[in-house]
């Protein structure tokens, strides 16, 4: 069983001309922002595209790993402020929008399988809370990051305020919450924020790292998820049951005694998810 290095499927998300998925058949797919002449801002539509493609690959028992990009030149510049600004004053449909950027949000971390955001340019605002919320973040030579809200006039979500501080310590994040300054990719990388993808791009380099978790157990790798995900949130307590059943589902599985047979056999397991 192999991981193809290039999708050969791709589709569009229904209601938004501009989310795509690309996927390989198999067990990876990449998450794709193409909105250039906005660096890939999202409007609410494109929020709940986006949302709606997380959920979906979320359940797709086949799926290994999840890349989230942008097109080449930006990751994602956030939210399109001047289509928030459209309802700014309208109550409902000011709400109605926030939820659904927050839904999208939900949806990420929901993915059990890793997601690796692939940053290359522009990852700020809304862009860069998305980026927080994957499992590793790929920072090509170009990529750069901020959270503008003090430059705004807006608040930063407390729930983003914290995983912001537990990725990257809380004097960092507090530069960055109060300045809202952009920041390049070697100080991405040295606080935390990032990996560096060195001369590739991030895209590239999250392909390479995507390759490296072809040969995991599913299984393992959604109660690791979980786990990390809980402890980050501060609730690991709320999902100690549902980790103690994977582990007995583990414990059962084919998958284990495939990973028994190969580990005996000094040979690169098959693992099927089962």
């Amino acid at each position: 069983m192999s991981m193809s290095m290039s999708m050969s499927m791709s589709m569009a998300v229904e209601g938004c001309d501009y989310v795509r998925v690309d996927h390989d058949g198999g067990m990876l797919a990449c998450l794709v922002i193409d909105r250039p002449h906005k660096r890939n801002a999202l409007d609410r539509a494109g929020w709940h595209a986006l949302g709606t493609a997380l959920t979906r690959l979320g359940a797709d028992r086949n799926l290994r790993c999840l890349i989230v990009t942008g097109v080449p030149g930006a990751f994602c510049a956030g939210d399109d402020i001047p289509a928030f600004a459209a309802v700014q004053d309208d109550a409902v449909a000011r709400q109605g929008y926030w939820d659904t950027i927050m839904r999208c949000y939900a949806a990420i971390s929901a993915v059990p399988v890793p997601v690796i955001a692939a940053i290359d340019g522009p990852c700020i605002g809304g862009g860069c809370t998305l980026a927080l919320r994957a499992d590793f973040r790929i920072a090509g030579p170009e990529a750069s990051f901020a959270v503008p809200p003090a430059r705004l006039g807006l608040v930063y979500p407390a729930d983003s305020t914290a995983l912001l501080a537990h990725v990257v310590g809380d004097s960092f994040a507090r530069y960055m919450l109060y300045s809202g300054q952009r920041i390049g990719a070697e100080r991405a990388v040295s606080t935390g924020l990032a990996m560096d993808a060195g001369a590739s791009s991030g895209l590239a380099m999250a392909r390479e790292l995507a390759m490296e978790f072809a040969h995991s157990a599913p299984l393992s790798v959604r109660a690791s998820k979980l786990v990390l995900n809980a402890v980050a949130a501060g609730k690991l307590d709320q999902v100690r049951d549902e980790v103690e059943l994977l582990s007995h589902l583990a414990e059962q599985s084919a998958d284990r005694r495939e990973g028994t047979a190969a580990f005996k056999a000094k040979r690169l397991p098959k693992f099927s998810g089962n």
